[in-house]
């Protein structure tokens, strides 16, 4: 068959050429441009605790991604493993809860034997959604779609009414959310190597399966077509059971570990939007939507960028890094699932940006960079370049639509590869050297704009000096002014003595940084709006005489 066929030529080739070499290249770039880019460098000051954490936070995303793979090498998609994460997590706190409420209630030390049944009862809560996804799906007739979009939305209200329920009935009142103390259950998550060792069993288990089984053949049978798999005499419901069935056990398993890790049990916002991190690791690590391809170590892989990614961000960034998570992660996926997808979407590069709707879309691809790039690019490179984040987008902006331009043209793969290295070169050269001009080019912009509106740019003890004396210079012309003053480096005085600015002014002056010295003499700005100046600038000396 011919999915056999392109999955065989895909395994046979030599590893530096498969899409899971690419992947580990990737990850080793993000953790280098990690550790460059972190203004504390945590990656070369801590490495024990930064790898830690990130081999941790690895294996929670991992262990649900390996389901999230295995029904979508099967052909299908489970929208429901974010659900199934707070369903099952609540189910296991709640058997707690029913089972030693004395100990649950007065945060004792709770018995083994009633973890053992928790986890025991969450495995098979799992069981139970993946069986109800499969009846939904292959009796009643309901696209994987629908099912689990049915499930994502139905099981997360039914957690919280099952919390509710239980402990009005043990407490007397209804709570949203049952909380754990104990110890030993928690150190199953928050200790690495429980979580690890889980997915390495795991991962190896499945990568047997699905490799060296006739269960696995037939799943990549399923998913390469389903029609021809059937024909074939394989029982593709069964095989569709089995899949979803790995998928939400995984995600029960997971739900214990988040409760564990968290301390509590709360349905509105455990695993909230976990099943697009759980496809997104899927796809980056190779698997196609389409069905049929796709590995576990591809899996593992793609979840280790992405979580390399998501720590990147978070260290670079600081305050405010999980605003940008998902719109960097969301570009990741589109990019794996156009440009890495497979060997069919290589061949089709060229055709990607034909027509009208080609040029709109080159036209939507380059804004989207520069906005990506205005809103994250100073954040990510903070001090490490001197551009702005104008410059920065019009920038970036400019090499992606080269970039684009250049898939857009007709030359062959090798052709494609030099001229695609050949860009790449030219456009880290040509920032660079951008940004070592970028300081001279904004000083002459604000030398040329001093010296429009008849004033001059000189040095003294103190520093640079704006000097606007007796120019007649007014606040319409100071306002476009006054920004540009900001390229001046060393700007340590602004001289607008014997001009017409009014209070107005002092806006424009409250926004260049590091002034020693402001001279308003004879002009109309008041004593009391001077104040401000004041506090905005304590070091310095302010001079304001009225005019004569």
């Amino acid at each position: 068959m011919s999915f056999n066929r392109e999955r065989s030529a895909v395994n046979s080739l030599p590893f530096w050429r498969r899409h899971e070499f690419n992947l580990l290249l990737a990850v080793i770039a993000v953790a280098i441009g990690t550790a460059v880019l972190d203004p504390q460098h945590n990656y070369w000051r801590d490495p024990g605790a930064s790898a830690w954490d990130l081999v941790r936070q690895w294996s929670m995303l991992t262990l649900f991604s390996l389901g999230a793979a295995v029904v979508i090498i099967s052909g299908g998609i489970d929208l429901s493993t974010g659900s199934v994460i707070a369903f099952s997590g609540t189910v296991c706190a709640a058997i707690l809860l029913w089972l030693v409420p004395e100990a649950m209630l007065k945060a004792e030390p709770l018995p083994a034997w009633a973890i053992t049944l928790a986890i025991c009862g969450t495995l098979l809560s799992g069981f139970l959604v993946g069986s109800l996804h499969a009846w939904l799906i292959t009796v009643v007739g309901l696209p994987p779609f629908v099912a689990t979009l049915a499930t994502l939305v139905g099981l997360r209200s039914l957690a919280r009414a099952i919390v509710e329920s239980l402990t009005e009935h043990l407490k007397g009142n209804a709570n949203t959310q049952i909380d754990i103390f104990d110890g030993k259950f928690r150190y199953l998550s928050q200790s690495v190597w429980i979580p690890a060792a889980l997915v390495i069993v795991l991962g190896i288990g499945l990568w047997l399966m699905l490799s060296r089984t006739v269960l696995g053949r037939h799943l990549y049978a399923l998913g390469g077509n389903e029609q021809a798999a059937r024909l074939s005499g394989i029982r593709t419901d069964r095989l569709k059971w089995v899949a979803y069935c790995i998928s939400a056990m995984l995600a029960s398993l997971s739900g214990v570990l988040y409760i564990c890790d968290q301390g509590v049990a709360d349905p509105q916002m455990l695993g909230r939007g976990y099943e697009l991190n759980a496809i997104a690791a899927a796809v980056v690590g190779g698997c196609s939507l389409q069905g049929g391809i796709g590995t576990i170590p591809g899996t593992l892989l793609g979840a280790l960028f992405l979580r390399a990614v998501n720590d990147g961000i978070s260290k670079i960034i600081k305050t405010g890094a999980d605003v940008y998570e998902g719109l960097i992660v969301g570009v990741v996926v589109v990019f794996a699932v156009v440009f890495t997808q497979s060997e069919s979407t290589s061949r089709q590069r060229r055709s990607l940006f034909a027509g009208g709707l080609g040029l709109v879309t080159l036209l939507n691809l380059t804004l989207i960079a520069g906005v990506l790039m205005a809103l994250v690019g100073v954040k990510l490179l903070g001090s490490h370049v001197q551009m702005n984040a104008v410059w920065l987008s019009s920038f970036t902006m400019l090499a992606v639509l080269a970039l684009l331009l250049l898939s857009r043209s007709s030359l062959s793969p090798t052709a494609w590869r030099k001229w695609g290295v050949a860009w790449a070169i030219v456009t880290v050269v040509a920032g660079m050297g951008l940004d070592r001009a970028y300081p001279a080019i904004q000083t002459n912009r604000a030398i040329a704009a001093v010296t429009s509106a008849g004033g001059k740019v000189v040095r003294n003890d103190l520093g640079v000096v704006a000097d606007f004396s007796d120019t007649g210079l007014t606040d319409e012309q100071w306002t476009s002014i006054a920004p540009k003053l900001s390229g001046l480096s060393g700007l340590a005085e602004v001289r607008l003595n014997d001009t017409t600015v009014t209070d107005r002014a002092v806006d424009a002056l409250e926004k260049l940084p590091g002034l020693k010295r402001i001279d308003l003499s004879g002009t109309a700005v008041s004593a009391t709006v001077s104040q401000r100046l004041r506090r905005k600038f304590p070091q310095a000396t302010i001079v304001l005489e009225p005019a004569k």
